[in-house]
């Protein structure tokens, strides 16, 4: 879930570069006065300028027309891309094989890593975490630029759901942003939106097969209460599959489970 160290190197080659650019222009750190000696400037006063940058974007028009330190197309058009940067507060929700989850009111992106995999600095015990940054196309991907600041907030059971029930209806329809170019994005989306299977032909199999289940005289008490769950089981499953958003058969249907429930717990404390 992170880039090569190849194109880790460029990407903090072509950042460092553009925020020095900003420095300069602002009047920001003004004993620093070469990129080598900015590159070795600690970490508060990097995320100063880090921040005047992204307060003031139209430094990244004026750094790619004026292309201070002569850089190729290429790496030009990757700078020029910044300019569609998301910054604000994020909720990372989970760490999947190729990004990790980040959640921004209903948005959901999949963003990598640089140097350090997301699990060396989030060990997943501790997702979700909640952290504010800013995220950058590089290459077809999205990565951060490299600062993460974490708050410290310890999330209950019901938030939790609401992440992970917003990031599986993203991904259900296709909506997890993985790229900001146009094309790139609809590429991934329509390998994200796979077709749905068709459940009906067997859910209609076991439901004639259910049909047999059937108490015998002398049998346990929840023999009977156990096939009736089953059954009401399989027309809600049925329902569901055949009219997903009818929501008054689908209310009807579950109370019929919610009642074989309840004889099913009776037959077992009968028992």
């Amino acid at each position: 879930m992170k880039i090569s160290t190849q194109d880790a190197e460029l990407f903090f080659d072509l950042l460092w570069s553009l925020q020095f650019y900003a420095k300069q222009r602002l009047g920001l750190l003004p004993d620093v006065t070469t990129l080598a000696a900015y590159r070795d400037v600690g970490g508060a006063q990097r995320m100063e300028i880090r921040n005047a940058l992204w307060d003031n974007p139209h430094l990244i028009k004026d750094y790619v027309k004026a292309n201070p330190d002569n850089l190729e197309e290429a790496h030009l058009a990757i700078v020029a891309s910044w300019q569609q940067f998301v910054r604000g507060k994020f909720f990372i929700e989970r760490l999947l094989k190729k990004h990790a989850i980040f959640i921004n009111d209903d948005k959901v992106y999949g963003v990598l890593a640089l140097y350090d995999a997301f699990d060396e600095m989030f060990p997943r015990q501790m997702l979700p975490v909640y952290v504010e940054g800013v995220l950058l196309p590089f290459k077809g991907v999205i990565v951060y630029d490299g600062l993460l600041s974490r708050y410290s907030i310890m999330f209950g059971g019901g938030m939790k759901r609401n992440f992970k029930d917003t990031y599986m209806k993203a991904k259900r329809a296709g909506r997890i942003i993985v790229s900001f170019d146009a094309a790139a994005q609809a590429a991934a989306q329509a390998k994200m939106k796979k077709p749905l299977k068709d459940w009906q032909p067997a859910i209609a199999a076991l439901t004639a097969e259910a049909k047999s289940l059937r108490a015998q005289a002398g049998s346990p008490l929840t023999w009977g209460a156990a096939f009736s769950l089953v059954k009401a089981s399989l027309a809600l499953a049925k329902t569901a599959v055949a009219a997903p958003n009818d929501s008054d058969a689908l209310w009807k249907q579950f109370e019929r489970v919610v009642r074989a429930i309840d004889k099913m717990e009776d037959a077992i404390y009968r028992s």
